[in-house]
């Protein structure tokens, strides 16, 4: 035993300077120091013992070799851990919170807030200045602007652009009772003695009222039933007229009549199919729809009656001083045409559809909203991107993904 011992210590001694892969010192050793003798059986239990002095032998070694490797002995520090970024959940959106801070008189168009549907906010036309306007949970079942956007109203109210209400119309159908005229204080609408109309019709009148004051008979005309009805296409206190239109249960004409508010005095009529109008009721587009072909046709009239030009595709609205208009079909982009001589000023996105559009008050710009398919419909409103085009086919991108 004291024999191996000796062994042992003697190869320890030479192999000490020889250490190459330290990891393996402890078996080589091993295989020094019993390479040269036979040993027996009985000597196992000895040489079990000695393999503990091998281990602490072997953790000595590989200390040293450390420190021969280092400087001064000392043992080289362990690089700092490379530090793992920690992923941020980016901020869900808010309303807008900043008040709407124009002048009472400026035009705005209001629309939705794209965080919350029971918000309106509203943007100048140039998209210079925006803000919230007012918040209530009525505001989530719709409403409807006057021109310039200083006065909106639905279900039993009409308010102002602070949100203050400024009257409460009687609450006789969902939603704003009326069309709005083009002064922006005053809105025309139809009425008849049943609120539940019978099967067979009764007359209709049409009525204007201003803010807040009562209603004043215009004339009987069309009719109400209890599946289809007759409404207001054009109010316009500064011409002195209505478009009153007799609606069918989907929602197209099939008669349209030219009014004169002052004195109920019908100036003109005529059997007709679906039917647009510009704000002051001068121009009058009457739309054909050929169903085999999937394509319509637009026949304009002027104020008197007299046909003034026909267009390609279906005429949806009027720029308010009447001359472009928004031409939309089943085939094919939105379009924005100068009616009189058919040039197309712009076109929209090949995969958007029209969804609506209002005319710059006092201008010649107009406003078109258009689905885009990156934005769908998640609840009662198909939202839409809004451009404004101007006279020239100048167009900017106002708004993404918001409900008028």
């Amino acid at each position: 035993m004291n024999d191996l011992r000796r062994d042992i210590n003697e190869v320890f001694a030479n192999q000490q300077t020889q250490l190459g892969d330290v990891s393996q010192s402890r078996n080589r050793m091993l295989r020094a120091a019993t390479a040269t003798r036979r040993v027996k059986r009985q000597v196992w239990a000895s040489v079990a013992g000695v393999a503990l002095v091998l281990v602490a032998a072997a953790a000595v070694g590989t200390a040293v070799v450390i420190r021969g490797l280092n400087p001064k002995g000392v043992i080289a520090p362990h690089p700092t851990p490379t530090a793992i970024a920690t992923l941020t959940a980016t901020p869900a959106p808010t309303p807008m919170s900043q008040p709407l801070n124009v002048p009472a008189t400026t035009p705005v168009i209001l629309f939705h807030d794209s965080v919350d549907v029971q918000q309106i906010d509203g943007i100048t036309w140039d998209g210079s200045a925006s803000g919230r306007v007012a918040v209530g949970p009525e505001l989530g079942s719709g409403y409807i602007q006057n021109p310039a956007g200083t006065l909106f109203g639905g279900t039993g109210f009409i308010r102002d652009r602070t949100g203050a209400v400024v009257a409460s119309p009687v609450v006789d159908t969902k939603g704003f009772p009326g069309t709005w005229a083009d002064d922006g204080q005053h809105y025309c609408r139809m009425v008849s003695k049943s609120q539940l109309p019978p099967a067979g019709g009764e007359p209709a009148t049409l009525q204007v009222v201003a803010v807040g004051q009562a209603p004043r008979n215009v004339v009987q005309v069309a009719r109400m039933y209890d599946q289809a009805s007759a409404g207001v296409v054009a109010c316009s206190v500064t011409k002195d007229r209505a478009v009153v239109a007799q609606g069918t249960s989907v929602g197209t004409a099939v008669q349209f009549w030219v009014v004169q508010l002052s004195t109920g005095r019908v100036l003109w009529t005529r059997p007709s199919g679906d039917i647009r109008a510009s704000h002051d009721g001068q121009y009058i587009a009457e739309i054909s729809y050929n169903q085999a072909t999937r394509t319509s046709t637009t026949t304009i009239y002027g104020p008197t009656g007299a046909v003034l030009g026909h267009v390609a595709g279906g005429i949806n609205a009027f720029s308010w001083d009447g001359s472009l208009a928004i031409v939309a079909d089943w085939q094919g982009p939105i379009s924005v045409i100068n009616w009189r001589n058919g040039t197309v000023i712009w076109r929209g996105p090949s995969n958007g559809g029209y969804l609506g559009a209002m005319p710059e008050p006092g201008g010649q710009r107009i406003a078109v909203s258009v689905s885009d398919p990156r934005h769908p419909q998640t609840g009662g409103y198909y939202p839409g991107d809004i451009y404004v085009v101007g006279p020239d086919g100048q167009a900017i991108k106002l708004l993404t993904n918001v409900i008028l």
